[in-house]
This record gives structure tokens, C-alpha cells and sequence, in this order.
């Protein structure tokens, strides 16, 4: 095998910091428009950042459905279809994790207000979801009894 010159090694070095220079800028601009309720500790925190000083109220159309137990705490499906007008947001939060903010998905144009994960819980908690619209921000929950242990 031929050795490299130290040209040749100065070289190599700076292609693979200019080819890595864009994918650095698109992760620094995506944690950048990330909403600071990813960071909240608490759920009202994250509750209040979310919610822009709106009151956050109830609403009988959310369909949220979780399993009322979950057996594997690391894979918790979560669906939730919130057919209200103008639905510009959808977010997920479990109050007992370290992190209660899981996902924020925005609903643009004539997309259908519908998403499904699977999420990760620490604990038994409620599962919360927040629905963003122009006439304010409602919210729909239930609690999951996890029976398998989580590390979330």
C-alpha cells in the first residue's frame, strides 16, 4: 500500500470538511426552528410554550387512541385524527416523561389532520394532544397504564 503525503492527507481532510459543511447547516437550522418546548422539563412548561397564552380547552371531536395498557413501554402506538377547522398543528406530549414534548407535526394545505406514531414511556401517564388552530389551542387526553418497564 502506497503512503499518503502529508499534502495529500491536508488535502483529503479539507474535502471531508467542506463535504460535511451542508449536512452540519441543515441540522443547525433544523434544532434551530425546533419550538423550545422540546427542552421544557415539565409538562407545564411545555404546556405554556406550546399553547402562545391561548387557554387551552377540551375538545369532544380529537380522536386520540392509545391503548389503555401497554404491555412494551418502549413502543406505544399513538393515533390522532382532530378534524376541527383550520388545523394547523398537532402535539404530542406524555406528562411523566423526562421530556413531556414528543412531536409536533403541522398540518399544511388540504393535508388530512391525522397522525400516528409510536412513542416511548417512562411511566403509567397521560397522553396529551394539543391541537393548534385559528380560533385557539384544544386538547384531548387519556391515560396509558404501562406494565413493562420504560426508560424513556
Amino acid at each position: 500500500m502506497k503512503r499518503m503525503t502529508r499534502r495529500q492527507q491536508s488535502r483529503r481532510l479539507l474535502l471531508q470538511v467542506a463535504a460535511s459543511l451542508p449536512v452540519w447547516a441543515l441540522a443547525r437550522a433544523a434544532s434551530a426552528s425546533l419550538p423550545e418546548s422540546f427542552s421544557a422539563k415539565t409538562l407545564d412548561d411545555a404546556l405554556a410554550g406550546l399553547a402562545g397564552g391561548h387557554s387551552i380547552q377540551e375538545h369532544p371531536d380529537i380522536e386520540l387512541d392509545v391503548p389503555d395498557i401497554a404491555e412494551d413501554s418502549g413502543k406505544v402506538p399513538v393515533q390522532v385524527y382532530a378534524p376541527l377547522p383550520g388545523t394547523e398543528k398537532i402535539s404530542i406530549l406524555i406528562e411523566a416523561n423526562p421530556a413531556p414534548l414528543i412531536s409536533v407535526t403541522h398540518i399544511r394545505g388540504q393535508t388530512e389532520p391525522y397522525v400516528s406514531l409510536r412513542v416511548k414511556m417512562r411511566e403509567t401517564s397521560r397522553v396529551i394532544v394539543l391541537v393548534h388552530t385559528p380560533d385557539g389551542v384544544f386538547q384531548a387526553a387519556r391515560e396509558v397504564t404501562v406494565t413493562g418497564g420504560g426508560c424513556a
